[in-house]
């Protein structure tokens, strides 16, 4: 009976998550980043002005579908096994950096309204730089100082293929299994094998 219980609250949170996302994104379309509130997204998807609150931090995260990243719990200490550590290390980026988004919907028009919304942007990077701060602190907890900044070398790496991948398919932060990913990861390792 609990199975099915957590099973519903987990439907209710995504569809909450997924109305709020909804509304907030047809809100900044319809007014502008400006002239939305908190309030008129909560009202639009149905909800209370606190419930908004216990699903994200700002309207801009709602317009994102963004909160705080995570780390899969073992992720930090497979990074050194074996070989390929490159690919390790960018699906671990891609992992925490896609951990960020907690909606996943309508990516063409979240784009659109990045793009027109400085403050948009301002809080995208926010978001990346408090993905790049809680891994250099997983890798600080985990690993001795040398093999920490080893890691750190290794993970900056695999941040400017995700960028290069990025580049090439924006979709890539939602998909880093696609094959744009896997042809960046032979960019970056045929140009290192070159340089050595």
């Amino acid at each position: 009976m609990q199975e099915i219980q957590v099973g519903l609250r987990e439907r209710q949170r995504a569809d909450t998550l997924l109305r709020l996302h909804d509304a907030a994104i047809d809100l900044v379309q319809e007014n502008g980043l400006t002239e939305t509130t908190v309030s008129a997204i909560a009202d639009k998807a149905g909800v209370s002005r606190r419930t908004f609150f216990n699903y994200f931090a700002s309207k801009e995260d709602a317009v994102l579908g963004a909160g705080e990243p995570t780390i899969p719990a073992d992720a930090v200490d497979r990074l050194f096994d074996g070989p390929d550590r490159l690919d390790r290390a960018v699906h671990l980026v891609f992992t925490v950096a896609s951990s960020v988004r907690h909606v996943r919907n309508r990516p063409a028009e979240r784009r659109e309204l990045v793009l027109a919304h400085p403050e948009l942007r301002a809080r995208s990077q926010h978001h990346a730089v408090a993905a790049q701060e809680l891994l250099a602190k997983a890798l600080a907890e985990r690993y001795d100082s040398e093999t920490a900044e080893r890691a750190s070398a290794l993970l900056l790496l695999a941040t400017a293929v995700m960028r290069f991948a990025y580049t090439r398919n924006p979709d890539v932060i939602d998909n880093p299994d696609s094959p744009t990913v896997a042809a960046a990861i032979d960019v970056f390792k045929n140009t290192i094998k070159d340089l050595i």
